[in-house]
């Protein structure tokens, strides 16, 4: 299955704001849940959902990629994580188009000489939590970036991989809406809104 979040990147959606997905499906037993950064990566899970021959679901934006031109596109049959940016102060997770944010607030924290480490989750469901866990423990500082409601999304479940794991004096904060109807706007406004502009997110920290 493949989402297409029609809602929240036109001014007005033409049947919904696509922002609870991730939180309604990770509910779901067994079911891979995943949101590639770029088009380069939507085709390659696009066939490794079609090799896997288990429920998937994809989820990617309407419209065309960000400024953010990558260059890393790590095999995604592993399941693993993958590091955009190695950094020792500073974890920032983020899923789907919320990775080229990511690396937006990378480069004005690293102005403020601190060493970020961006990660590209690419899975929700299932979590790379070995890989997610070195780097928390390496910088103790973390935050997310999503373009879903936080409750059951992708910081829900950082949170919930802290507790488990029994890490203390984690400075812990993620970023995403709030668990509420969004009312409809253009992706600009929105995100301003509700704090999720580079400039915001690196106030932040």
């Amino acid at each position: 299955m493949c989402v297409d979040r029609a809602g929240i990147v036109g001014n007005d959606g033409e049947t919904h704001q696509g922002i609870f997905d991730l939180s309604f499906f990770s509910i779901i037993p067994n079911l891979t849940i995943m949101a590639p950064k770029d088009f380069k990566e939507l085709e390659n899970m696009l066939e490794y959902a079609i090799n896997l021959k288990k429920p998937v679901v994809i989820r990617y934006p309407r419209g065309g990629e960000g400024k953010v031109k990558f260059d890393i596109h790590e095999d995604v049959k592993s399941e693993r994580i993958e590091i955009i940016k190695e950094g020792t102060d500073i974890s920032i997770i983020a899923i789907g188009k919320m990775v080229e944010r990511a690396v937006e607030v990378a480069n004005i924290l690293e102005k403020q000489g601190k060493s970020t480490e961006v990660i590209n989750v690419r899975f929700l469901k299932p979590l790379d939590k070995i890989g997610i866990l070195n780097s928390i423990r390496k910088t103790n500082k973390v935050i997310t970036i999503e373009d879903n409601i936080l409750k059951g999304g992708l910081g829900s479940s950082i949170e919930e991989l802290i507790i488990e794991e029994g890490i203390e004096d984690i400075d812990f904060k993620k970023f995403g809406y709030p668990d509420e109807f969004i009312k409809h706007g253009s992706v600009q406004d929105i995100e301003l809104k509700y704090g999720l502009t580079a400039e915001q997110i690196a106030k932040e920290m």
